[in-house]
């Protein structure tokens, strides 16, 4: 007696088989972000306008991790928009990425979930604006006054008890810059792609 794959569902759909004895299937596939929007795991740190007042270096964002069940935060994009530099000469300036900054003060940041139907709160530590970030950067932007920009990340993976923060430098001579960053990442439960 032939064996016979049904759907499963009372349908009446049967599996097809193709000339080389090859099931017949058909797959859906979706982004890890709009997966984990839907889920309520999908959220937006960001910082609003921050006016840097000099030339120096300043934290501008943080995230850390400190999630208790083994998820890792995964950051799909960094939005930033430069404002006009008063006084700065060229107008150009610096943005660079940091692991695991050590940093002091800042603001501390809600990150707002895009699911607008669930209230789930981001864990760990989010801040703007901060006071000192040092460490070592492993990437660095130039940016151009009166610019917005769309970086796709997607392969930034921050495991608990780690961090990622952004500074941003204003041009030589800068005494006003607007600046504003939001960085968007989602949590990724790691055992669900093993």
């Amino acid at each position: 007696m032939p064996e016979t794959i049904r759907d499963g569902k009372g349908r009446g759909y049967l599996a097809g088989v193709n000339a080389d004895n090859q099931l017949i299937t058909r797959a859906t596939t979706n982004a890890q972000r709009l997966i984990s929007a839907v889920d309520g795991n999908y959220y937006e740190a960001t910082t609003s306008q921050i006016t840097l007042t000099d030339a120096v270096e300043t934290g501008i964002i943080y995230l850390k991790n400190e999630v208790t069940d083994g998820k890792i935060i995964v950051i799909d994009r960094v939005f930033y928009d430069i404002w006009t530099s008063t006084g700065g000469t060229g107008g150009d300036g610096t943005l660079k990425y940091y692991i695991n900054p050590v940093i002091t003060g800042g603001t501390d940041v809600v990150p707002t979930n895009t699911n607008f139907r669930v209230s789930d709160g981001a864990e760990g530590t989010f801040k703007k604006s901060l006071t000192t970030m040092t460490g070592t950067p492993w990437w660095t932007a130039y940016i151009t006054d009166q610019s917005s920009v769309a970086v796709e990340e997607g392969r930034i993976v921050i495991p608990a008890g780690y961090s990622f923060g952004i500074s941003v430098q204003a041009p030589t001579g800068n005494t006003s810059m607007i600046v504003a960053v939001n960085v968007a990442f989602y949590y990724l439960d790691t055992s669900l792609i093993q």
